[in-house]
């Protein structure tokens, strides 16, 4: 199984030769093809298209099983080339990235809405007066407000209920009036820290979790991610139940800390993780299911980690003997 952090892999014309490809350094050159590999976690990172057969094979063999329309032909054609025999397709689900915060768009300059198409802003009224920013995992996308409800009402709602004046009255007034019987979204729990979390077992059970305050228990796993204020980089901790029933949830994530476990954690404890896990997807039949993807990169772990083990050679300590010459500590 060929593991890579990326949710997807996006093709362009490039228009300068600014550019380096991540993969080989090299510059792309204006008017080719290349790729933006969007991470789970970090900035999207530009190739060329061979280099992203290599890097994200699984990406790559999604959008050539689909005949992805975001693909022109061409470029398919040409991924197509360097893609290793062996790839398998990425999940569908991976493209789905959830929206974790709104925003109110300012800037006035109208946009296609990624939902209906059409431009934002556009006529006059609630629904289509005004352009939303909405943001997750793969960056910044601009909605309506009657199609951005449709998508994040848990979250339209708590704008209304929390009245800043960052919003327009319209627009939290229609906000309130579309979404009445619906509950508003937590803010996430992962807001203010950043870098790659990691799992392990709760050493006690002091720490509480961010998202429901509970606290957890001794020798549970937890997911752990440091904080971004303060003096001290204390980390924050989260109930893997409650980051799976969260807005910030995505199946990438669990595949990562699971890549990066530390040795006490066993494939029971994984495999128990099968519990807390979302119902797959659909969409996704013609992939392995989550819980058998998480086994098998720690199966695949465990391995290299014993691999590594039996090729460190024992040490072998012996005896230093200093020989003191007789009378070396008299005065």
């Amino acid at each position: 199984m060929r593991w890579n952090h990326y949710i997807d892999l996006r093709v362009a014309v490039s228009n300068a030769v600014r550019a380096s490809c991540k993969q080989c350094g090299a510059p792309i050159d204006r008017g080719t093809y290349r790729a933006e590999a969007i991470p789970v976690i970090g900035k999207p990172e530009l190739l060329h298209l061979d280099c992203a057969a290599k890097r994200a094979p699984d990406h790559a063999r999604r959008k050539l099983k689909d005949k992805d329309p975001d693909w022109p032909a061409d470029a398919l054609e040409q991924i197509a080339r360097f893609l290793p025999e062996d790839a398998t397709p990425a999940p569908r689900s991976y493209l789905r990235t959830p929206i974790l915060d709104l925003s109110y768009d300012r800037s006035g300059v109208a946009k296609p809405c990624l939902f209906c198409g059409v431009d934002a802003p556009g006529d006059p009224g609630p629904g289509f007066g005004h352009a939303i920013r909405a943001f997750s995992a793969d960056g910044e996308r601009r909605f309506h407000p009657a199609c951005v409800i449709q998508l994040a009402p848990g979250i339209a709602r708590r704008v209304a209920l929390e009245d800043s004046e960052r919003w327009p009255a319209d627009v939290k007034a229609f906000f309130s009036a579309a979404l009445k019987e619906i509950p508003p979204t937590p803010r996430s729990p992962w807001r203010n820290t950043a870098g790659i979390p990691r799992m392990e077992p709760s050493p006690s059970a002091r720490a509480a979790c961010r998202f429901c305050q509970g606290k957890i228990a001794k020798g549970e796993l937890r997911l752990a991610r440091e904080q971004l204020y303060g003096m001290r980089r204390s980390p924050a901790y989260f109930h893997v139940n409650c980051f799976c029933k969260s807005d910030d949830y995505h199946s990438k994530v669990i595949e990562l800390v699971v890549l990066r476990l530390p040795p006490e954690v066993t494939r029971e404890e994984v495999a128990a993780l099968s519990r807390f896990l979302p119902p797959e997807p659909e969409e996704d039949d013609d992939v392995p299911p989550l819980m058998e993807r998480l086994l098998t990169l720690f199966d695949a772990v465990d391995r290299t980690r014993k691999a590594a083990e039996a090729e460190t050679p024992e040490s072998k300590l012996t005896e230093n003997v200093v020989e003191i010459p007789e009378g070396f500590f008299q005065s």
